[in-house]
């Protein structure tokens, strides 16, 4: 599934002067006191998706489920992408990490319900499941699997999806933003570093495949939020708006988030090897371009806070 092309609201934008507000509203930035940066609330929680009580509903459906199909939520018809947004959609609500304190069965329902998606996902597994009597589910069933190899693997395919063409997308998305909010401008020289900073996170990605773990929610998110635009009427304009702008932020915060993780991998090592104190850790980015890209993101908050308000 490429990126989604977000240029659609532009033009009616231009020559439309009646909009009808949609119900689906992008959620606000908070700031995450962990790397101190912007991270941003999922849209979900004003329906209860990934709120505490819905991640322990979610565990304990998973456990109780009576076959795969009913551990990830779809029909025996559904189709591979179905499967897959599936896996994802409950992989974000209810991994492990999203319980603090740890919580056991959270553990044993990402392992059956990444059991699950194993099995559906594969033609040939799939058809011997269906073919089978026995139904009970077990996470000893089937081949020993890492959940997060699997998760990882997944993440790894969306990654190469939504990025097939990224850059010339949002370089054409901030430019349009740039024409229709005089208030809101991205320079020429940030967006030349915002494509430095993509292209580099494209290489460790694909060489290394290191940080997945980093932006794994993240990238879970804007695939969410791809499905969300897909759904959504070509007439909502501030719909579509309010969509492509933070999917335009949270893309933009994941060479942030993968920096700050490499900025302390350095940090670390220049403790290890040396005995003063001289810090010169900048991250596989730097700062200059971590810069751009915080001062691109705040930007596109401004533009998000005024694409929510309610006229």
């Amino acid at each position: 599934m490429p990126f989604i092309n977000p240029l659609s609201y532009v033009s009616s934008a231009k020559t439309t002067t009646t909009t009808t507000t949609t119900t689906t509203s992008a959620s606000p930035a908070t700031t995450n006191n962990k790397f101190g940066t912007p991270t941003f609330a999922s849209q979900d929680g004003k329906n209860g998706v990934g709120s505490d009580g819905q991640k322990y509903r979610f565990v304990e459906e998973i456990l109780n489920a009576p076959d795969y199909y009913r551990v990830l939520n779809v029909t025996k018809k559904a189709t591979s992408e179905e499967i897959r947004r599936a896996y994802i959609k409950r992989s974000r609500v209810c991994h492990p990490d999203k319980f603090v304190p740890p919580y056991p069965r959270a553990t044993e329902s990402f392992q059956l319900l990444s059991l699950a998606y194993e099995t559906l996902s594969d033609p040939s597994s799939k058809l011997i499941y269906d073919l089978s009597s026995n139904k009970k589910q077990s996470t000893n069933s089937g081949p020993a699997k890492n959940p997060n190899d699997t998760l990882q693997r997944v993440l790894h395919q969306l990654f190469n999806e939504m990025m097939d063409g990224e850059f010339q997308t949002m370089r054409a998305f901030i430019y349009a933003l740039n024409e229709t909010n005089p208030g809101m401008h991205i320079s020429e020289d940030a967006i030349i570093h915002i494509e430095i900073a993509f292209r580099k996170m494209r290489e460790v990605f694909v060489s290394t495949q290191q940080y997945y773990h980093v932006v794994q929610f993240e990238l879970m998110r804007l695939y969410e939020l791809q499905h969300e635009l897909r759904a959504l009427s070509y007439f909502n304009i501030w719909g579509r708006m309010q969509l492509s702008i933070t999917m335009c932020k949270v893309l933009l915060q994941l060479p942030i988030m993968i920096n700050i993780e490499s900025r302390q991998k350095q940090r670390r090592q220049i403790e290890d090897d040396k005995e003063d104190d001289n810090d010169d850790a900048q991250g596989i980015l730097g700062t200059r371009i971590e810069n751009a890209l915080r001062m691109a993101v705040g930007l596109l908050e401004t533009g998000e806070r005024y694409a929510n308000h309610s006229w």
